[in-house]
């Protein structure tokens, strides 16, 4: 059963695909389309989609996704639209409530012309695409993905609207922080947040008049965290499970639900990229070159899907989301396009008196207002449906009724509003042929907020920076405030008041959500940005080269010189250290070359000294011992910029918070208890640093399908969350130093010699464990290797390895 084979995917895991591989053909009727489209696959498992016509492309490329990704969009979906309970049971019904405040729940007629004049065809062909897959499984035509059959459900048809629905697995934006400040507030002081971020420019929050937050719950953002956070399964919750389900249903899953938001939520949210384009002056082509590499948490299958889309009116290849048509990263052939996050704050949690008399009403402009409500239906496997009420006020879904201090906490979210469905707008800028096209698409990209970057087969190139960000007129956007009117969004800032650059004399744009706006503007963007490490690392290299090739912007991808590293050991005077022990140990950083290798051992001991010994010692003597859970960090405590640059002031500035004393002792000792642990000597980094690659369902599964769903032993990664080759470990969740997220898809784009490019989708491109592109770019990731990104028509047919034939009769 669990070995049914989806079409086309009769390789086991390990089989290699060769050019020697017969080509395997399917042919299939499509009614739906208006001519025959052809799905061609080549042996790294890339689709190489060809129809006359947009429409029917993108409704191959539905098509095509259903058959490698169909349990991944299935429960994206579900998850979406508040369905989990539908499939798993009961636990879900909190997650599924949560999901559907979420939902946009505007004009969808006007939505649909939000993403530019090809969307609406686009979307339509792509869910008719899907279901088209879909009708083959129910027809048994083709089976079941073992997901199913496992968790005994079926895949749900699919509607073109549920796309535009569909928000809350964007990169949303600071409510965890605003009101992890607000709790530091109440149990602490103002002060202390600083110790936890660096805001940038230089700023110090303001407390809105007349606000406290003495009465703020802990568990405020708990409805919140389950709509924006992804589904687990859970083999601790099968017994709670068994005891509402049925006994034959009793194995079945549960989500874990996650409520610790001031990290478990973050881990998606602190997530950045890495994006340049250098012009042919510099480099050795004599072309433009563009690299991308946005960053994800590890999943499975991979967060995104590569293509190639090729009609009478378009030829774009690249990487897009599963779930939604297009491309949204990679090159048409005429421009090359990618982006990078770009912090914009684009949340606010508002609270409002609530009427004791009708706690259906709350205090708006002087008025008790009445709560706008839906009564929805949740269908829920082994019981009755649940009723659910949900409540809006002016601002957005209210998720957290105080009813013992009359208060009611609602979220405004810019990812709500009109156009805001992630990336979808991708769909206009990937037809451009040129910057002014290009820049035109983008005033319709909103969300997320990012730094796109831009080439083109003229050597032009450029980065702009587009999304929606809201003007705040009278506040800082850093802490919640009253909902009574006197806090309101006034007007989104103008695409041409964020970021832009078009050929600048260096000869190279790029970024890495570091914070890239002017501190002179009159109006505040955001205050949160990742360090500057990654952006600083990136111009070093390139304004150090005049002669950069595709080699070398790979290999800067892959660069793992950890800047925190060198900035700090270079700070610390051997004078400072009298413990011998201490002393060797230090001198023997210092003589490392700082390069965070999977191989290293003082990779691995600078970074458990760092991150587990003296950042918490420093912190240690600034904040209490209780105020450690508000000041975590995904990788330890504190702010890590303030903390080295406390460092490199106490040996040089007598105005530190800490003597020279007090840091040399804290440096020594720290040192010391490091070492007592044999392990963090003696391990390599990539010992401790190996990828966390495991399919949601591990949980459920039997031990005999264990290897058969995870074939990924111990997926050794160099770097961190501050090198340029980006791979992030989240100690505070996960207890050690495995990595969490990363570069899982990479490209290096030759503009103009288009077959030279090269990418990376990791673990591989399909979500089928039976299929042989399930896994067959884990090692090749593992080790920063890249994969060529086919594009010309010989290259693609000399490469094919499967194929599929869809007529409309």
């Amino acid at each position: 059963m669990l070995m049914g084979l989806l079409p086309l995917t009769s390789n086991a895991n390990n089989t290699v695909i060769t050019e020697q591989t017969p080509i395997e053909t399917t042919v299939l009727t499509a009614k739906q389309l208006s001519a025959p489209a052809k799905i061609q696959i080549d042996k790294f498992g890339i689709a190489h989609i060809t129809a006359r016509s947009d429409s029917d492309v993108y409704f191959a490329q539905g098509f095509n996704i259903a058959r490698e990704r169909l349990w991944q969009i299935d429960l994206w979906r579900r998850k979406g639209l508040g369905l989990l309970s539908q499939a798993f049971g009961p636990a879900f019904i909190e997650q599924d409530k949560a999901s559907r405040l979420f939902l946009f729940r505007g004009n969808i007629a006007h939505e649909r012309w939000q993403y530019g004049f090809n969307a609406p065809t686009a979307i339509d062909s792509f869910v008719a695409g899907i279901n088209y897959y879909i009708e083959q499984i129910q027809a048994g035509n083709v089976p079941l993905p073992p997901e199913f059959t496992l968790l005994q459900y079926q895949p749900l048809t699919w509607h073109a609207d549920d796309i535009l629905k569909i928000r809350s697995h964007g990169l949303s934006r600071n409510v965890n922080s605003e009101v992890t400040r607000a709790k530091i507030i109440r149990d602490f002081n103002l002060e202390l947040d600083a110790l936890r971020i660096k805001l940038e420019p230089e700023h110090s929050p303001k407390i809105p008049k007349g606000t406290e937050y003495n009465k703020l719950p802990n568990d405020v953002l708990k409805l919140y965290t389950l709509a924006t956070s992804g589904v687990r399964f859970s083999a601790q919750q099968i017994q709670a499970t068994s005891k509402l389900l049925p006994a034959e249903t009793a194995v079945k899953s549960l989500l874990q639900q996650v409520e610790d938001e001031a990290l478990a939520a973050s881990a998606q949210r602190q997530l950045g990229s890495n994006n340049w384009a250098i012009s042919p002056s510099k480099t050795s082509t004599g072309r433009a070159i563009l690299a991308s590499d946005p960053h994800r948490v590890n999943s499975i299958p991979s967060g995104r899907y590569a293509v190639h889309l090729k009609s009478d009116t378009m030829n774009v290849i690249g990487a897009g989301e599963p779930y939604i048509p297009g491309v949204s990263l990679g090159h048409n052939g005429n421009i090359a396009f990618g982006f990078t996050v770009f912090s914009a704050d684009q949340e606010d949690l508002y609270f409002y008196d609530m009427n004791p008399d009708d706690t259906n009403t709350y205090q708006y402009l002087h008025y008790w207002q009445p709560l706008d409500t839906i009564t929805e239906s949740i269908p829920v496997k082994g019981q009755e449906d649940t009723i659910v009420t949900l409540e809006f006020t002016q601002h957005g879904p209210v998720i957290y009724k105080d009813k013992v201090n009359n208060t009611i906490y609602t979220i405004r979210a810019a990812w709500l509003e009109p156009g805001m469905a992630p990336y979808l707008a991708s769909l206009d800028y990937q037809k451009a042929t040129n910057w002014l096209q290009y820049r035109h698409a983008l005033s319709a990209f909103k969300n997320p907020s990012e730094n796109h970057v831009f080439a083109d087969i003229k050597g032009n190139i450029a980065l702009k920076t587009a999304g929606y960000v809201p003007y705040r007129y009278n506040w800082d956007g850093l802490l919640p405030v009253p909902g009574n009117g006197k806090y309101e969004w006034a007007w989104r800032i103008p695409i041409d008041f964020l970021p832009y650059q078009f050929n600048p004399q260096k000869g190279w744009v790029a970024s890495a959500n570091e914070m890239n706006v002017s501190p002179s503007l009159p109006f505040h963007i955001g205050y949160e940005w990742a360090a500057d490490y990654r952006f600083k690392r990136i111009a070093q290299v390139l304004e150090g080269s005049s002669n950069h090739s595709v080699a070398d912007s790979l290999a800067l991808q892959a660069d793992t010189l950890s800047l925190p590293a060198k900035g700090l050991l270079d700070a610390i005077p051997l004078a400072s250290i009298e413990h011998p022990i201490a002393l060797q140990l230090l001198i023997n950083m210092q003589l490392w070359d700082k390069h965070l290798r999977s191989s290293s051992t003082q990779a691995h001991f600078f970074s458990s000294w760092w991150h587990r010994y003296l950042r918490p010692s420093i912190l240690s003597l600034l904040a209490p011992s209780d105020a450690f859970p508000y000041l975590a960090d995904l990788s330890s405590f504190g702010d890590q910029t303030l903390l080295l640059d406390m460092v490199k002031a106490s040996f040089t500035d007598t105005d530190s918070p800490l003597s020279h004393d007090q840091m040399a002792n804290l440096i020594s000792n720290t040192l010391l208890a490091c070492a007592s642990d044999p392990a963090n000597l003696t391990s390599q980094w990539g010992d401790k640093h190996t990828a966390r690659l495991v399919h949601p369902i591990t949980p459920l599964l039997p031990e005999a399908y264990q290897n058969h769903f995870n074939p990924w032993q111990n997926l050794k990664r160099g770097g961190s969350m501050d090198t340029v080759n980006a791979n992030w470990h989240a100690y505070n969740l996960t207890g050690d130093f495995s990595t969490v997220a990363g570069t899982t898809w990479r490209m290096v784009i030759d503009v103009g010699q288009w077959d030279n490019s090269r990418v990376m989708n990791a673990p591989g491109q399909s979500g089928n464990p039976d299929s042989p592109f399930y896994q067959n770019l884990a090692n090749e990731w593992s080790n920063d290797e890249s994969i060529p990104l086919f594009y010309s028509e010989g290259l693609v047919n000399e490469n094919t390895v499967q194929e599929i034939q869809l007529s409309p009769n």
